[in-house]
């Protein structure tokens, strides 16, 4: 569901709308589309005429009236850090399926990057009562060290944070996440029994999950390699074209890597094309892992080695607490924290180091 209005001629269509045509009271209307009960019994007939003319004028009680009436609103509310990111277009879809499993719709917001944006979404969605509760997808362009931005976020306890990492985005606010550190453990160490021990990585240089990965890939290289080249560790911005530059700049280097770790799956696809674009086979002179598991990671040719975010489990578990939080049922000392288990998925982008 998105922002939007019906109108009738030039103007939105209201419940007097809907009283005048129906032959009624706006208060019976109010009644019959709320389904509450009345001392006053109404009809059958009215009923049917009241529901048959707000469907004819597309009518929608709205959302803030039902929760003022004591009921919920029936939608949650789901903001992203960008829409058009195809990591979370794939989560957008998977937790709306999830909510309507619950009897809910989904109002979804782009913050755009913008904690401000993010934070007037939020009062739309919960001071205005559009939503029951609010689900906030990504690292935004904030401080790790202002925590003012999720205090104000999370002030009425109805918001799960979703996607951003363990620690420092997640404050004192309920979270579902990957376990990165683990999934970056499982995609190295599987490059190192491969043979790669010149392995590098294309950081997007931001706070969340992303920053995670990063120390989690310095990490391991620092524990069984001794370290790497600083410049094995490349800046990119996390999209195509970002991992298609990083990795020209990679391969450029006097001594290239046999190995490149994307920070996510769109990185890798563009890492993928500058390889090739390059000269490089993949994998015979290059392999390339991913992080995400994004459906196009099964069709590019090669098919992207990479570890699996289990979305579904993720959506899931997000929208089952953040229900439990607004029936009551969720103890704050501490907020829950849940973390779940990644996946190396191993397809055809891999193979023993070589060198070039």
């Amino acid at each position: 569901m998105y922002w939007g209005q019906v109108t009738l001629g030039n103007r939105t269509i209201t419940i007097r709308d809907v009283a005048e045509q129906a032959g009624v009271s706006q208060s019976t209307v109010s009644r019959v589309l709320s389904g509450a009960e009345t001392q006053i019994p109404i009809s059958q007939e009215t009923r049917e005429r009241v529901q048959r003319v707000a469907e004819e004028l597309s009518y929608r009680p709205h959302p803030g009236a039902r929760a003022l009436s004591g009921k919920g609103t029936g939608l949650l509310g789901l903001i992203v850090r960008e829409i058009n990111d195809p990591f979370f277009a794939e989560l957008i879809e998977v937790v709306s399926n999830m909510a309507k499993e619950e009897g809910y719709d989904l109002v979804l917001g782009s913050a755009k990057r913008d904690p401000e944006h993010a934070l007037a979404l939020r009062d739309r969605m919960l001071d205005l009562r559009y939503c029951d509760g609010l689900l906030l997808c990504g690292d935004l362009q904030e401080s790790p060290e202002d925590h003012t931005f999720l205090a104000k976020m999370g002030r009425d306890h109805r918001l799960v944070s979703v996607s951003r990492g363990s620690k420092q985005l997640v404050g004192n606010t309920p979270s579902v996440a990957i376990d990165n550190r683990k999934g970056v453990f499982l995609a190295l160490d599987y490059l190192a029994r491969l043979g790669h021990w010149r392995i590098a990585c294309m950081n997007a240089g931001r706070v969340g999950d992303l920053w995670e990965r990063l120390e989690a890939y310095s990490e391991f290289m620092r524990d069984r390699f001794d370290g790497g080249p600083e410049e094995y560790v490349q800046l990119a911005e996390n999209s195509y074209k970002g991992g298609y530059e990083a990795t020209k700049c990679l391969l450029s280097l006097p001594t290239p890597p046999t190995a490149i770790f994307a920070m996510d799956d769109v990185m890798a696809i563009g890492a993928l094309g500058a390889a090739i674009d390059m000269g490089w086979a993949v994998p015979g002179d290059l392999s390339i892992v991913g992080f995400d598991d994004m459906d196009v990671g099964t069709y590019i040719r090669p098919a992207l080695t990479t570890i699996r975010q289990p979305m579904e489990e993720i959506s899931r578990k997000a929208v089952e607490l953040l229900l439990k939080m607004i029936g009551g049922e969720v103890s704050s000392d501490p907020w829950p924290r849940l973390f779940l288990e990644p996946e190396l998925i191993i397809r055809d982008s891999c193979g023993p180091a070589a060198d070039k």
